[in-house]
C-alpha cells in the first residue's frame, strides 16, 4: 500500500532512527515534490538507494511519519519506490557514513556503523574495494563531492537584457523546468545584483552552474591571475547563442569542469578545434504559447507572412569593415565576397577558403585573431541576406508585416506591401506568431542549428520558413516546414504563394511542425536532455583521474 509522507512535530521517525534502520521507510511513498525540492531532491549519481537517501535529507530538517491516507490533489507528488536490485546500495551506505560521520560520533555510533559495512563487505567478499571507497567518502575528497553535488542547488545567471530580454526568458524557463523535474534551482541576476556577491558562494558546492550566453565565468580574482570559477564547485555551463568568436574574450579561461553548450553543430567543432572547450551540441527550446492549439483552432489569423527581428543597416556595415587597416580591409571585402557567393559556407570556412586563395597559411591561433577583428562581416552579410530576401518576397506581392523599430525607415518602406509594427516583447511576438499564417526566420548564419525563434513558429501554429541548416535535417522533412536556400529566394517566394493558396496544406505542414516539436523542442525535453547529461558526465568524470582543487 501506498503511504504519504508527513511531517511532525512530535513522534515520529527522527533521522538518528531512519539512519540506523532503512526499513522504516520502506514500501511506495508519495511525497510532496516541494518538500523534495526543498531538501535538494533526488540525487542522480547515487546508484542505489535513492529514495532512502532523500528521505534521511527530508528526516534531517523534521521527524516523519508515513500515513495511508487520499494525497491533497491540490498538491503535485513525488512517487518513490525501493530499489529493484540492491548491487550497488553497499556504495550509499558508505556514502551516508562520509556524509554523516559527524552525527554517528556525536552519538557514538561510528565505529559501530563502521563494522557493520566492513562485516557485510567482507561476507559478500569485497572488503577491499569497500575499505578504500570507505576512505574517500570519510575524507570527503572529490570522488565524495562527484556524489554529494547531486543534492546541491543548481545556479542560475541572469541579467542580460539584450534583444528584448529573450537571454533572461531563457534562464527563468530553463530554471523553471529543472524545478519541474525536482531540483533545487536558485538564481543571481547580475542586472540587478552587486557582482561582489558572487564571492558568497566561493568554496560551495552546486549541482550545476548555468549562464545564459555569461561573461560572468570569465570574471577574475582582485590577484588578475586565478578565475573566480576556480573556487565555486561543481560543472559549469554556459549557453551561447552566437558564433563563438563573438564571445571569444569569455572564453579564453581554462579551469576544469567548464562545458560549453551551443545550438549549432559547426559551433561545437569550432569551438573544440580553436578554442580547446569542452562544447555540447545543445540548442534552445520553444515556449508553448498560452492557448495551447493550432491557430486554426482557435484564432482567426490576422497576417499572410510575418518577421520578427531587426533591420540592419548592410552599406553601413561596409563602412565599419573599411576603417581597418589595408591589410585587414582587403582581407575583410574578400571574406564579405566569398559568403556572398556561397552562402551556404560557415563564416569560418569561408575565410579560410579566401586565406587559402592568397596561399596564406596561419596558425590556429594566428587565424583565430583574425577571425576575431573581421567578425563584423558574418552581421554585415547576415543583413544582406536578410535585405534581399524581404525585398524578393516584397517584389513578388506578397504582403509582409514585420515587427521591430528598427524597420520604419528602411529602404524597404518604398513597398506598400511592407506592413511595419513596433518593437513586440518575447510574449508579444507569441501571439503574433499565432496569429501567422506563415512566419520567417532567416539565420544570423547558423548553419547546422537549431534556435528559439524556430521552435517558437511552429509550436504557435504557424508555418516556419526558414533557411537551411544541417540540424533541421535531423527531424524535420518538407511536410514540416518551408526550407530555403539564401541564393534562390525566388523559390521561397513560389513556395509561400503556393501554401497561401492551399489553406489544408498549410494546416497539414504547421500541425506537423507543432508535433514533432512539442515532442522535440521544449523547455521541460531540454531539462530532461540536461541531467541525463550531467549525470553522463559524472560518470565520465568518476572513472577518470582527479582533477586537483584549490584548497577549501
Amino acid at each position: 500500500m501506498t503511504k504519504i509522507l508527513k511531517q511532525t512535530t512530535s513522534g515520529g521517525i527522527s533521522f538518528l532512527e531512519l539512519l540506523l534502520d532503512e526499513t522504516l521507510c520502506s514500501g511506495s511513498i508519495l511525497v510532496e515534490k516541494e518538500l523534495a525540492i526543498a531538501a535538494g531532491g533526488i540525487n542522480p549519481y547515487l546508484n542505489a538507494k535513492q529514495k532512502y537517501e532523500l528521505l534521511l535529507r527530508i528526516a534531517a530538517n523534521g521527524n516523519l511519519i508515513f500515513l495511508p491516507e487520499e494525497k491533497d490533489p491540490a498538491l503535485p507528488y513525488l512517487t518513490l519506490e525501493d530499489d529493484v536490485s540492491n548491487e550497488n546500495g553497499w556504495q550509499t551506505d558508505c556514502y551516508l557514513v562520509g556524509k554523516y560521520s559527524a552525527e554517528l560520533q556525536q552519538n557514538n555510533l561510528f565505529a559501530i556503523v563502521l563494522q557493520s559495512l566492513l562485516d557485510e563487505a567482507d561476507h559478500e567478499g569485497r572488503k577491499e574495494q569497500t575499505l578504500s571507497f570507505l576512505e574517500q567518502m570519510i575524507s570527503h575528497n572529490d570522488s565524495y563531492w562527484k556524489i554529494a553535488e547531486g543534492d546541491c542547488p543548481i545556479l542560475i545567471y541572469k541579467g542580460d537584457d539584450i534583444c528584448h530580454n529573450v537571454l533572461n526568458v531563457f534562464a527563468e524557463q530553463f530554471g523553471t523546468a529543472l524545478a519541474d523535474a525536482g531540483r533545487n534551482v536558485i538564481y543571481f541576476d547580475c542586472g540587478k545584483e552587486d557582482l561582489g556577491r558572487l564571492t558568497s558562494y566561493m568554496y560551495q558546492h552546486f549541482q550545476a552552474i548555468i549562464g545564459i550566453q555569461s561573461y560572468l565565468f570569465s570574471v577574475k580574482m582582485k590577484d588578475e591571475v586565478h578565475y573566480l570559477h576556480e573556487y565555486l564547485y561543481g560543472p559549469k555551463y554556459n549557453f551561447i547563442f552566437d558564433h563563438p568568436i563573438w564571445m571569444k574574450q569569455h572564453l579564453m579561461h581554462h579551469y576544469p569542469d567548464f562545458y560549453v553548450l551551443t545550438h549549432d553543430e559547426n559551433y561545437v567543432a569550432f569551438l573544440q578545434k580553436y578554442l580547446k572547450k569542452e562544447a555540447i551540441l545543445f540548442p534552445p527550446a520553444g515556449l508553448i504559447p498560452p492557448h495551447h492549439q493550432t491557430n486554426s483552432d482557435c484564432f482567426q489569423t490576422m497576417y499572410d507572412v510575418t518577421f520578427i527581428g531587426t533591420y540592419g543597416d548592410y552599406m553601413q556595415e561596409v563602412l565599419l569593415i573599411h576603417q581597418l587597416d589595408r591589410s585587414k580591409r582587403f582581407l575583410a571585402n574578400r571574406f564579405l565576397l566569398k559568403m556572398r557567393r556561397h552562402p551556404e559556407l560557415t563564416s569560418e570556412a569561408a575565410l579560410l577558403a579566401v586565406l587559402q586563395d592568397k596561399g596564406m597559411v596561419l596558425s590556429d591561433e594566428a587565424f583565430v585573431s583574425l577571425f576575431y577583428e573581421l567578425r563584423r562581416v558574418i552581421y554585415c552579410v547576415m543583413h544582406y541576406y536578410r535585405y534581399h530576401i524581404l525585398e524578393t518576397l516584397l517584389k513578388s506581392g506578397i504582403t509582409l508585416d514585420v515587427f521591430g523599430e528598427t524597420w520604419q525607415h528602411c529602404p524597404l518602406c518604398r513597398y506598400q506591401n511592407l506592413i511595419c509594427h513596433p518593437d513586440v516583447t518575447v510574449k508579444e511576438s507569441l501571439s503574433i506568431w499565432q496569429y501567422s499564417k506563415i512566419s520567417l526566420n532567416i539565420m544570423s548564419w547558423h548553419k547546422g542549428g537549431f534556435t528559439e525563434r524556430m521552435a517558437n513558429i511552429m509550436l504557435c501554429g504557424s508555418v516556419l520558413a526558414t533557411d537551411a541548416t544541417t540540424y533541421l535535417q535531423r527531424d524535420y522533412t518538407k511536410e514540416d516546414m518551408i526550407v530555403f536556400s539564401l541564393d534562390a529566394p525566388e523559390t521561397l517566394s513560389e513556395q509561400i504563394q503556393a501554401l497561401l493558396q492551399n489553406e489544408p496544406l498549410r494546416q497539414s505542414i504547421a500541425a506537423n511542425g507543432k508535433a514533432k516539436t512539442l515532442k522535440l523542442h521544449t523547455w521541460k525535453k531540454r531539462a530532461e536532455e540536461f541531467l541525463k547529461l550531467q549525470q553522463q558526465i559524472t560518470a565520465t568524470e568518476a572513472t577518470s583521474p582527479a582533477t586537483a582543487q584549490p584548497a577549501q
